[in-house]
């Protein structure tokens, strides 16, 4: 059946070929009744060209790094690609033969209906002869196999007429990718579309290895959504062959036969759309992959992978949030962040071996930031430059903008007393709210106030903790954001102003006659002061005013006695409990009085006989009481009444 095939495929090739030449005794005819289709064609044709292809503008190697990975920097591209390595191909010229390769080459196009613009061609067949119009049949091929795909394919039992492989191309390389995810762009095209889309197909698989992890390859060219390999017979339409069904329709692309074939871009007789083969991988890892595409069975009708120029992607790193910011690559306009966050990103998912990363803001290098992770606090533009140990560098930036916080005010400490520890914090919320109209509540933590959970339920009447610090959320109504500030509670022993108790006026007579000044013992007043109080645990001072009395400057020294300044005169005194703290006393004063020195005179008949009777009259300070003594006999005293006088009778 096999050998059927093939040669029904060889016949079908030269019919093809044959109906292509032009009889001579036609040309003069044809020239005449295609000339008017001609001259339409060259406008249809300016937009319809071929694609070109060749095999020097780059070497396979070159094909890898500047054209499948990154376009050279001249046509836009970044060509930093410095983890792609252990580049090696086999092609009809042999294995890494840098000449005559004839299968691996660039092509471009400018034609609308080939969605890619450029990139590289693996054909079973040669390049040179892929582009379009589609007039010859391609079968160029006569070299080997390769068993990776024959095992591949015979292993899913999917290909029961299948013998082997040949004109085997293959490409392969090592890369690193800098994310989670791989991804190129290829398509698929074939001569075996239309006749043989029923039966018979050449194959293809794009091979990935994991070789950090020791994992078996993987077959990328799969149907979408499947484990179904791409190939004619597994993606067709019936439209171009009713003897069997469509299968995948949605992915069978152009068809170049017929009428479409002097337009066609490439010389194939049909192609998928452009797909993406892609993989999870692991950051960091070395992974390996195989390009392969081979005739089944003969080396007739010849097949093609193209694969998109640039489109071979192992990720940029990217700074992305993470935590609570986990999906954000943006922190402005919409995404902008609160004032008080603090954003932490990550210039990729792991750090990646051998690179050097370098953080700036608004275009100064911040210092110490020299990982693939920061936490970002300040608005602004930031980015990081990855430098590889190959001299390449990428960078990426990012803004970062900042709601305004509210403009709340600020929080005052509060105290208790250890016997009870109980506090109002609502005693802050309008202090806080700053006359704001917005929610406010108190948290035990800022992460908690942040996101407002764990808010405490009885705030009025709180039992807190020696230094215990609580934490207020606000609310800003018109944005998500919260602003914050804080508060500690204290306990201390709890004091009350003293009781002082009122001495008595001091009253003192002058200590010189006239002088109407005294020396007072101060001291004497200390004890009606203290009262009750233990005289260890106060303190009782003296002072000329009030003022100085209730600041606690200025006392009067009570070493020595204190003379008058004036007659009245008033003296404060402070009372205050030695081990409360500043703020807890009590005053009270007294007055000092000083008393004239009392004065006296006697008269009286001074001349009398002996054994009569005189009166002697005594003349001074009122009420005051009179020492006098008789003849030098003992003290004897009397009293003078309200108007100062007193009389004596006395006998001689």
């Amino acid at each position: 059946m096999n050998t059927y095939i093939w040669t029904f495929k060889q016949q079908i090739n030269i019919l093809k070929r044959f109906t292509n030449r032009k009889r001579p005794n036609k040309i003069a005819h044809m020239k005449r009744i295609l000339l008017p289709l001609f001259l339409f064609l060259i406008g249809y044709n300016s937009f319809a060209q071929p694609i070109t292809t060749n095999t020097t503008t780059y070497t396979i190697p070159q094909l890898v790094q500047d054209v499948l990975f990154a376009a050279p920097p001249d046509d836009g591209g970044s060509a930093c690609v410095g983890t792609v390595s252990n580049i090696t191909w086999r092609t009809d010229a042999g294995t890494n033969l840098p000449n005559n390769n004839k299968s691996i080459g660039y092509f471009q196009n400018t034609n609308p209906n080939f969605p890619l613009s450029k990139g590289i061609i693996m054909s079973t067949g040669f390049v040179a002869n892929a582009p379009g119009p589609n007039t010859t049949t391609q079968g160029n091929g006569i070299w080997g196999t390769d068993n990776d795909l024959f095992n591949y394919i015979d292993g899913l039992n999917i290909d029961t007429g299948l013998t082997d492989y040949n004109d085997a191309t293959v490409l392969e390389f090592d890369f690193t990718p800098l994310t989670n995810t791989m991804s190129f762009d290829f398509l698929f095209a074939s001569e075996e579309y239309g006749t043989f889309q029923c039966s018979y197909s050449d194959a293809f698989a794009f091979f990935l290895t994991n070789v950090t992890a020791a994992t078996p390859p993987t077959n990328l060219a799969l149907i979408p959504s499947s484990t179904t390999p791409i190939s004619v017979v597994t993606i067709r339409d019936n439209a171009y062959n009713n003897s069997c069904s469509s299968v995948n329709p949605l992915y069978f692309g152009n068809y170049n036969g017929g009428a479409n074939a002097a337009s066609a871009a490439t010389n194939f007789n049909g192609e998928t759309v452009l797909m993406t083969a892609s993989s999870t991988v692991i950051p960091n890892n070395v992974y390996h992959i195989k390009l392969v595409i081979a005739d089944r069975n003969d080396n007739n009708y010849d097949s093609a992978v193209f694969l998109g120029g640039g489109s071979f992607n192992i990720g940029s790193p990217t700074i992305d949030g993470v935590g609570d910011y986990a999906g954000l690559n943006s922190f402005s306009g919409p995404d902008a962040v609160c004032g008080s966050a603090a954003v932490t990103v990550q210039a990729g998912a792991v750090p990646i071996s051998g690179v050097t990363y370098s953080w700036t803001l608004d275009g100064d290098p911040i210092v110490g930031a020299t990982t693939y992770s920061y936490t970002m606090t300040d608005a602004g533009n930031y980015c990081v430059t990855l430098t590889y140990p190959s001299g390449c560098f990428q960078t990426d930036c990012t803004l970062v903008e900042h709601i305004p916080s509210l403009a709340i005010g600020s929080a005052d400490d509060l105290y208790a007393c250890p016997s009870s520890p109980t506090f109002n914090l609502t005693q802050n919320t309008v202090p806080v709210l700053n006359g704001l109209s917005t929610n406010l509540s108190y948290h035990h933590s800022l992460v908690d106030a942040q996101n407002l959970s764990g808010s405490i339920s009885n705030p009025a009447n709180y039992i807190g903790y020696d230094g215990e610090v609580i934490y207020v959320a606000v609310e800003d109504p018109s944005t998500p954001c919260i602003t914050t500030t804080q508060f500690t509670l204290h306990l201390q022993n709890c004091f009350t102003n003293p009781t002082a108790g009122t001495p008595p006026n001091m009253i003192q007579y002058e200590t010189t006659l006239n002088s109407g000044v005294s020396a007072f013992n101060l001291n004497s007043q200390t004890a009606a002061v203290l009262g009750s109080y233990n005289p260890a645990d106060y303190t009782v001072t003296y002072y000329l005013t009030q003022a100085d009395a209730d600041a606690g400057t200025n006392p009067i020294d009570l070493s020595v006695d204190y003379i008058n300044g004036s007659n009245p005169q008033t003296i404060f005194i402070r009372l205050e409990e030695n081990a409360a703290p500043a703020g807890y006393y009590a005053t009270t004063s007294f007055s000092l009085i000083v008393v004239a020195l009392p004065t006296v005179s006697i008269s009286g008949t001074i001349s009398i006989c002996s054994g009569t009777t005189t009166t002697i009259t005594f003349n001074g300070t009122p009420n005051a009481d009179v020492t006098y003594t008789v003849d030098g006999g003992p003290n004897q005293t009397i009293t003078l009444n309200g108007a100062g006088t007193a009389t004596l009778p006395t006998l001689c």
